[in-house]
């Protein structure tokens, strides 16, 4: 769904109260709602420019309708609106992607056209904050705080982003301090007790060139869930996370921004259990092992933007570190005969650059040329205490420990150039030259499997990643394009089952093909995009299983993915703006034979459907703002989002059926506060957000339940 910014004052939120009475209320206003105002200033515009949309997907400032890219903007107020506050959220409102995480926050894996992670293995999609790469998806659930806005492209993006995008990219742009003062404040309530402070503050330091803004979220709550074994709540979680910028306004030409962000998250893990018990009572856990996930992330940038008379240049210089402590029961359960009790620590630092020129001042073309290099280093400790006497007699208590220690770096050179052959015509070709270094250091010692390996390799990567598309717009602006990219997935060490006899993998492609078009219509109240794809993923990185019965990672895989996804926005009066988005995506293994965790047997899973990727999904949403009086406005909004069934698992034994989730909202909004009422999952509808099966079971973790809230605010 194409989603606009507002042009508001204010910065609400949505709500509701007892569940039929306020859905009811909701729908009454909406029937009854006249004459709107989103803001309250004098000679502000009051609707939604849908004209004026503009997007940085190309590392360039273009309107999103001018481009030649399948890619969605969903605004802060928006995301405030919909009470969304970290990318799971995000998931359910773009059409072909799906976010789903589970256990902590370590664990967040984003599917884009069916392509995206498998077990423990690096993000298929780039993700980028500011214009920092974010490199590992265990830091990408981070507290959407003080957005501008986020940029959702899909397919691959390698030419611009480079390796890990061959699924797509997530930008994420944050507010920027300028000359207005501001504050805001948020504090949000539900009926399962938990509490989420949001603050932000925008103070010029000097008259007109240096600006400060900072931005503050903490939430707390104790967890809606119970361990009935040990008698106590589960779900609880403390989390702090903050950003302060500074940006400096050095003349005409030249600006700098300098960045720090910290996160530190406390929580407990893996609120699974085997799969019937979990659907008989969500609510309820039976550990005997209480685990813990905890992250600390402290991160700085400094970013330097020159507009030159012909040539526009940026830097992006940055520095990641993160530290991750999980511990979890995994056998989720509390027979004595069979237990896996899990304790990781994690530790992660990244240095980062970028240099781009680009032309200014051009009408025939644009070009676009830099540079990008990044070092990370990893080490993970592990300890696994494991007991499977009750399957395995006289096996009794045993040990699996690992210590691994990984060193990328890589560099690229890129380019692209936007052609105008004729004043409707415009081709657009781009390059990349991705070199890659990969090196780690492997020591495992597991009485499991009895296998002891020490290892230490080097691998180098290097490919060229083009892009080809072409655009025609239309005598009314309309755009159509059709194009070409490839993605890249470096490939690297086996540090999830390292066998000697393969304990390296090579790398994996993607290739997308799509066809689209863009309008607005109706005097500009309806934005709409249809885009169809067809995508083909080769060498692909999967589980494979060697004739010793060892597992390994392997490019044993090959898949293609093709679908049709559409987006519109319909504003019909100032009032109203409905939206709507939805996807068909059939996204299928061509070849691929491996084991079944469950059963130890080798099966063909060619023409299954792949994971975590329903078939249709779809999103309507309609919101109102009615003016009551010179003071008061009344904001209303339902949504109603539907996840088709999907499955889990490569072999399609675990199935999600399909669902909906139904949200509503309800409140009043002044020039200087608001307060709404809301509801998700209105219907407390069941769904699991992962499940598994090693063998011993399907074991899952149940979806949100329905959550009513309550959202306070003010702005001045």
């Amino acid at each position: 769904m194409f989603r606009y910014k507002l042009t508001s004052a204010a910065n609400p939120l949505f709500s509701t109260s007892k569940l039929n009475y306020y859905i009811s209320r909701t729908l009454l206003a909406m029937s009854l709602g006249v004459s709107s105002s989103a803001v309250f200033a004098d000679d502000q515009a009051k609707h939604i420019d849908l004209e004026r949309i503009e997007v940085t997907s190309e590392k360039r400032t273009v309107n999103i309708m001018e481009v030649a890219s399948s890619v969605t903007a969903i605004f802060g107020q928006e995301l405030a609106d919909s009470e969304a506050y970290s990318i799971t959220d995000l998931g359910q409102a773009i059409p072909s992607v799906h976010v789903y995480s589970w256990g902590g926050r370590r664990d967040s894996n984003v599917f884009i056209r069916g392509i995206g992670p498998g077990l423990f293995t690096e993000p298929t999609i780039g993700f980028y904050v500011d214009g920092v790469n974010y490199s590992s998806n265990s830091i990408f659930d981070l507290d959407l705080v003080d957005i501008e806005r986020v940029e959702v492209l899909r397919g691959p993006q390698g030419t611009l982003y480079g390796g890990n995008s061959l699924a797509g990219v997530i930008n994420i742009i944050t507010k920027q301090p300028d000359e207005m003062p501001e504050f805001k404040g948020t504090f949000s309530a539900d009926n399962f007790g938990s509490k989420r402070v949001r603050l932000g503050v925008n103070t010029p330091l000097t008259a007109d060139n240096l600006f400060l803004g900072l931005s503050a979220s903490a939430y707390n709550t104790d967890g809606h869930l119970e361990n009935t074994y040990l008698d106590k709540d589960f779900g609880a979680r403390d989390d702090l996370s903050a950003r302060a910028k500074l940006r400096w306004v050095a003349s005409d030409n030249l600006e700098a921004n300098f960045v720090v962000d910290y996160e530190r998250f406390r929580g407990d893990s893996y609120a699974m259990g085997q799969l019937e018990r979990i659907k008989a009572n969500p609510d309820h856990i039976e550990h005997d092992f209480e685990g813990v996930d905890d992250r600390d992330a402290l991160g700085a940038s400094v970013t330097l933007d020159y507009s030159g008379d012909n040539v526009n240049f940026i830097s992006i210089t940055s520095w990641r570190d993160w530290d991750n402590l999980n511990t979890a029961d995994q056998d989720t359960g509390n027979d004595a005969g069979y237990q896996f009790h899990s304790h990781s620590q994690e530790d992660f630092d990244q240095l980062s650059h970028e240099m781009r020129w680009s032309s200014k001042n051009t009408e025939d073309y644009h070009w676009l040329v830099g540079f990008y290099g990044y070092q990370s280093d990893t080490q993970n400790t592990t300890r696994n205490d494991l007991n499977f006497s009750s399957m395995y007699p006289g096996s009794g208590p045993m040990v699996d420990r690992s210590i691994i220690g990984k060193d990328d770096q890589a560099w690229a050179v890129f380019g692209q150039v936007d052609y105008a052959i004729t004043q409707d015509i415009t081709v657009i070709a781009g390059l990349r030259y991705h070199k890659e270094q990969r090196e780690a250091d492997i020591n495992i010692d597991s009485q499991s499997t009895g296998v002891t390996s020490q290892y230490g390799g080097k691998e180098e990567f290097s490919e060229v990643l083009p892009k080809l598309a072409l655009s025609y717009q239309t005598n009314n602006n309309d755009l159509v394009y059709a194009s070409w990219s490839k993605g890249y997935r470096a490939g690297g060490f086996d540090t999830l089952y390292p066998n000697l006899s393969k304990p390296s993998f090579e790398p994996e492609y993607s290739n997308n093909y799509e066809i689209a078009y863009k309008a607005l219509a109706l005097e500009n109240q309806l934005s709409f995009s249809i885009t169809a794809f067809y995508v083909s993923l080769d060498d692909q990185q999967v589980q494979q299983m060697l004739e010793n019965t060892t597992i390994i990672t392997d490019n044993a895989g090959e898949s293609t993915s093709r679908g049709i996804e559409f987006e519109s926005r319909y504003q019909p009066h100032p009032d109203w703006t409905i939206g709507f988005s939805s996807s068909y995506v059939d996204a299928t293994y061509s070849e691929y034979e491996s084991v079944n965790f469950a059963t130890g047997a080798i099966e063909d899973y060619s023409d299954n459907r792949l994971p975590n990727t329903p078939k249709i999904s779809a999103n309507l949403s309609i919101s109102n703002r009615t003016e009551l009086n010179s003071d008061f406005i009344l904001f209303t909004q339902l949504e109603n989002i539907y996840m088709g069934d999907h499955y889990f698992d490569a072999g399609n034994q675990m199935k999600q059926s399909a669902y909906h989730l139904l949200n509503a909202k309800i409140g009043l909004e002044s020039e200087n506060w608001y307060a709404h009422l809301w509801v998700k999952n209105a219907l407390d509808e069941y769904y699991s957000k992962v499940a598994f099966n090693f063998g011993f079971g399907v074991t899952a973790e149940a979806g949100n339940p329905r959550t009513i809230g309550l959202t306070i605010g003010t702005n001045f």
